[in-house]
């Protein structure tokens, strides 16, 4: 059995309510309060008035702490509810259902959020990092499942920069992601979301080379996480790791307890194909070849096998630009485009819209400066319909890029499906004014489907 609340055995049952019925008599709470209250230093707090000055002694501070519910994550430890029988069996399956060992688990797990002020969620929800932090890591947006996907870029990893003040604070602001996640998302789920995905990105690293104090703030990052966020982790990826390195991670991860390493996803080639099982095409990350992360509005659309889907975008002067990012959201099904230009200067109909061959031959020159396409050479005329293919759009992964108008007239995108399958397509198209770089997004211009 899995060991989470619905797929208990009778043995992890038993753990369960031996750990509830610890924490259900008062005595306990009371002597874990006494523990945490002895593992603190002494503090004399001065508070100071326009009239007078009060100094709080740390007996008095401590007596106050002691009065309040002893609360984790929001989740008040001194009640029975279905919240806390989840955390407390995190605690447990992180440590193999061996109560005793879980039971300190918790207790130690306490004392350093109290010696910490992690548990004073404003506080460290607040704390300001410096902005070159924002470059190595973020969260961003949910998997399909809707757990937060947080994401780590270690080729981003300036040491002299990052751990100029050594690597506390960098295991902070770790720290500080973490209570974010769980603050803005797994405690308004009322836990029925109860862990996250993590990407390792190790683009241009060298596993061989790598600075001590990287290896030191990972390390001290790892334990913090283990000892204090139990069964926390749903999936890791590590993309963008060298052939070799994927070779030898069962060296590197010979410690790792088999239930973590069943988590781990390791992706030295195609790490998009791997994302794809358990995110959504349009909630993988900029960096990680996904839509930027603007207002514009994402589209979605299901396009039928061998057939197309045409997309109006109105009349446009040469004042206007053109930017597309579309995707399939499924493995191996990538598709192509066309942006089409009326020749007799009149909008298209969905009947003039037929099927085209995304292999056409193209012959033509055509500035572009989209950034994924190799030929994006314009298709000859054909006489057969009343517009010319103004740009071809190769098949890719993520399809990203942008082309200025030349002439003034009437312009179409079409998406073509060339599989023998459904296509599920996430798109986003936005007209742009040079001058003015206003924009206009599809969502307010009008859309064909087949």
């Amino acid at each position: 059995m899995s060991g989470f609340i619905k797929d208990l055995s009778q043995p992890q049952s038993e753990a369960l309510n031996q750990f509830k019925e610890y924490l259900n008599k008062k005595e306990t709470i009371v002597q874990i309060k006494s523990d945490i209250k002895n593992k603190l230093p002494t503090i004399t707090t001065t508070i100071t008035t326009t009239t007078t000055t009060n100094t709080e002694t740390e007996t008095e501070s401590s007596s106050k702490e002691e009065g309040k519910q002893l609360k984790i994550w929001n989740i008040n430890l001194e009640n029975d509810s279905k919240e806390r029988d989840i955390i407390l069996l995190k605690f447990l399956r992180a440590r193999e259902f061996k109560v005793e060992n879980s039971k300190q688990m918790l207790i130690d797990s306490l004392i350093w959020r109290k010696q910490n002020q992690v548990d004073d969620y404003e506080k460290i929800a607040n704390e300001v990092f410096p902005d070159y932090y924002k470059n190595i890591g973020t969260i961003f947006k949910t998997d399909k499942e809707g757990r937060p996907v947080m994401i780590n870029h270690y080729h981003a990893i300036n040491p002299d920069v990052i751990f100029k003040d050594g690597v506390d604070q960098f295991v902070r602001w770790k720290v500080q992601q973490m209570e974010i996640a769980i603050r803005d998302t797994l405690i308004p789920s009322q836990w029925e979301i109860e862990d996250l995905i993590v990407i390792h990105d190790y683009k241009d690293c060298s596993f061989f080379r790598m600075d001590p104090r990287i290896k030191q703030a990972s390390n001290q990052t790892i334990q913090t996480l283990q000892n204090n966020y139990p069964e926390f982790l749903a999936r890791k990826f590590f993309i963008n790791i060298p052939w070799l390195m994927e070779k030898l991670f069962s060296i590197f991860t010979v410690f790792t307890s088999e239930r973590t390493k069943s988590k781990f996803i390791i992706c030295s080639g195609n790490y998009r194909e791997k994302l794809l099982k358990y995110i959504e095409a349009d909630s993988i990350a900029p960096k990680l070849s996904g839509f930027e992360d603007n207002q514009s509005p994402i589209l979605n659309i299901k396009i039928k096998p061998q057939k197309s889907h045409s997309i109006q975008l109105g009349k446009l002067d040469a004042d206007k630009t053109i930017e597309w990012e579309f995707c399939t959201n499924e493995i191996d099904s990538e598709i192509g485009a066309k942006i089409l230009i009326e020749s007799n200067n009149q909008p298209t109909t969905s009947d003039d819209i037929l099927y085209f061959n995304n292999n056409n031959n193209n012959n033509n020159n055509n500035n572009n400066n989209n950034n994924n396409n190799n030929n994006n050479s314009p298709t000859p005329s054909n006489s057969n319909y009343p517009f010319n293919c103004f740009l071809s759009i190769e098949p890719r992964e993520f399809n990203s890029g942008s082309i200025q108008i030349e002439d003034d007239s009437y312009y179409t995108l079409v998406f073509n499906n060339h599989l023998n399958n459904q296509c599920d397509l996430f798109y986003r198209i936005t007209i742009k004014s040079k001058t003015t770089h206003s924009s206009t997004t599809t969502s307010t211009i009008e859309t064909l489907g087949n």
